[in-house]
C-alpha cells in the first residue's frame, strides 16, 4: 500500500524552502523538548537543559533535511532517535558519560551481535549475562543504567578493534571517490525502488531496523508483532531483497 504523505511534506521534500523549514520546526519543536526531558533526569549536575535543547534543535534540522516522508514512517519515529542521538554524542565528545559506562556499553553490543549471528537474532538476558561472565541480576542493572543515558543505541563496538567502538575506526571523510560516490548513489537509488516495492511490514522493519537503528524487540512493539516474528521478517525480506536487487542489476 502505497503510503500517504502529507502535502506540505510533499512540498518541503522536493523545495527544501526556507519559509516551510521554519514551519516544520515550530511545528516538532516539542520532540527536542519531550526527548530533553527524559534524558535530563539522568545527567550529571553540570550539564545545561538548555544546552541539550540547542543540541536537539540541531538533530531536529539535520532529521529535516534527511527524512523522506515517502518511506511510510511517521517524522515523530524518524526523528526522535536522531535527537536523542545528537544530544547523547555532544555529551559523549564532551565526555559527560562516564567512561565505565561507555565500556559497559560496548561490552554489551559485542556480546549481543555475536549471539545474534549464533542465534539468529533470538537473544536472551540469560545468554547475555553468561556470555559476559555476570549474573542475570548484575546485567539487568547494567541495562537500567545504559538504558537511564540512553547508550546503548549508539555505540557500535568492533570486534576487530577489542572494545573501541565505530567512532573511532572511522574512515576519514574528508576525502572521497568519485567512482565509489556514483556507485554508492546508484545502489540508494537501487535500494529505495526496491524498498518502495516491499510489503508495508516488511518495509517498516527493514527501515526500522537499519535506518533507525532499532532492536528486533523495539520493531516488534511498534508494530505488535513478536521479537522471534520480527528476526523472520528480517532473514525473508532480505532474501526478497537480493533477488529484487539481482533483477534491477542484471535485467
Amino acid at each position: 500500500m502505497k503510503a500517504q504523505v502529507d502535502p506540505i511534506w510533499q512540498t518541503f521534500y522536493k523545495s527544501k524552502t526556507a519559509q516551510l523549514r521554519d514551519e516544520l520546526m515550530v511545528k516538532y519543536l516539542g520532540l527536542v523538548h519531550y526527548v530533553v526531558n527524559k534524558l535530563f533526569k539522568t545527567m550529571p549536575g553540570n550539564v545545561d537543559r538548555e544546552d541539550l535543547v540547542n543540541i536537539g534543535v540541531i538533530g531536529l534540522s539535520e532529521a529535516l533535511d534527511r527524512y523522506n516522508p515517502y518511506f511510510g514512517i511517521k517524522f515523530e519515529t524518524y526523528a526522535i532517535p536522531r535527537i536523542r542521538g545528537a544530544i547523547i554524542d555532544e555529551l559523549r565528545k564532551q565526555d559527560w558519560i562516564p567512561r565505565s559506562l561507555r565500556s559497559k556499553s560496548n561490552k554489551i553490543k559485542k556480546v549481543v551481535e555475536e549471539l545474534e549471528q549464533a542465534n539468529r537474532g533470538e537473544v536472551n538476558d540469560q545468554e547475555i549475562a553468561g556470555q559476559l561472565g555476570i549474573t542475570e541480576q548484575e546485567y539487568r542493572q547494567w541495562q537500567s543504567q545504559l538504558n537511564r543515558t540512553s547508550m546503548v543505541s549508539l555505540d557500535k563496538p568492533n570486534p576487530n578493534f577489542d572494545d573501541h567502538n565505530l567512532y573511532e575506526a572511522i574512515e576519514d571523510t574528508n576525502t572521497s571517490n568519485p567512482l565509489e560516490n556514483l556507485e554508492d548513489e546508484e545502489m540508494k537509488a537501487v535500494l529505495v525502488k526496491v524498498i518502495k516495492k516491499l510489503p508495508e511490514k516488511s518495509r517498516l522493519a527493514i527501515t526500522l531496523y537499519y535506518y533507525e537503528h532499532l532492536t528486533f524487540k523495539e520493531i516488534g512493539k511498534i508494530l505488535n508483532v513478536s521479537e522471534s516474528r520480527i528476526s523472520q521478517i528480517h532473514s525473508e525480506t532480505i532474501d526478497r531483497m537480493q533477488r529484487m536487487i539481482t533483477r534491477e542489476f542484471y535485467t
